[in-house]
């Protein structure tokens, strides 16, 4: 069996909230609308954001199991100063490393934990 990324799904329960922030934040193509989600795209991914009921907490992310969305940037810096300007909260004060490169978690309005990941190279 062999197996490909089809979509990374994300909840959220404010539909508008989270088409303005993942659309207009974090810069992704808004590629479809219905009653119940939203699509969008980025470089060679999509990814669709599901109504729910309630946000989450990022309290306890890496200590108990989950899942996160690392998006690759070219300057953790550029990108790290870009959102926080938008007002995005980051969990790191600073970057950490990691065996994919530099990396910091940020959380959308839901408490969804997201991370950005400059590679090694």
């Amino acid at each position: 069996m062999e197996l490909s990324l089809q979509n990374v799904l994300v909840f959220a329960p404010d539909l508008e909230a989270a088409r303005h922030f993942y659309g207009e934040v974090l810069g992704l193509n808004l590629v479809g609308t219905s009653e119940n989600y939203i699509s969008f795209e980025g470089a060679n991914f999509q990814l669709k954001v599901f109504s729910c009921e309630t946000p989450t907490q990022p309290t306890r992310y890496a200590q108990q199991a989950g899942s996160s969305v690392a998006f690759a940037v070219s300057s953790l810096d550029v990108a790290v100063a870009e959102l926080r300007a938008k007002g995005v909260r980051f969990l790191h004060s600073t970057p950490n490393e990691g065996p994919a490169g530099r990396y910091v978690a940020f959380v959308d309005p839901f408490g969804t934990v997201h991370e950005l990941v400059q590679e090694n190279r």
